[in-house]
């Protein structure tokens, strides 16, 4: 028996090592499936974060483009109007048009559809009646009130009547 023994002891010890080899074969794939998880998720987490700040980037640049093209339509409708209102004095005949400078997002104004089309009749009887209000000895203020109509107008109307000298 003390023979046999020591073949005994081999037999263990080879199945000791083989449940050890099992056991480390076990932690690496558990380990590889972690790492490949990890790797995933931090892919996944990385290109999402930066496709969120490119969208939220392209939407703040698209507004920020809307915006300045609004702006740029009212300047030019608004200085149609004003050169409806007031000839240009100007000898040179040299226009500064928003317009003319391309924002590549605005539309160009269509005048079928424009409120420059509004009739300066409309303006002209505010204006008679804003000069009519003043002569009666009312301030800028009443007069906007009582005309409904922005305050900073009526102060333009009476400061272009002050410099035309009526």
């Amino acid at each position: 028996m003390v023979f046999q023994m020591p073949q005994y002891w081999g037999v263990a010890i080879d199945g000791l090592q083989i449940v050890f080899c099992l056991l480390i074969l076990v932690l690496l794939i558990r380990n590889r499936k972690q790492n490949r998880e990890f790797a995933r998720e931090k892919a996944i987490g990385d290109s999402g974060r930066s496709f969120k700040g490119q969208v939220f980037t392209q939407t703040l640049k698209q507004q920020v483009d809307q915006a300045f093209a609004n702006i740029a339509e009212t300047i030019t409708v608004e200085q149609r109007k004003l050169d409806r209102v007031l000839p240009s004095s100007d000898s040179s005949g040299r226009r500064y048009d928003i317009a003319q400078y391309p924002t590549g997002l605005h539309r160009p104004v269509n005048p079928a559809i424009s409120p420059i089309d509004d009739h300066a009749s409309g303006h002209d009887l505010i204006h008679e009646q804003i000069q009519r209000l003043v002569l009666k000895g009312m301030s800028a203020r009443q007069i906007s009130e009582e005309l409904k109509t922005p305050l900073g107008e009526v102060e333009l109307v009476l400061s272009l009547r002050a410099s035309v000298g009526g």
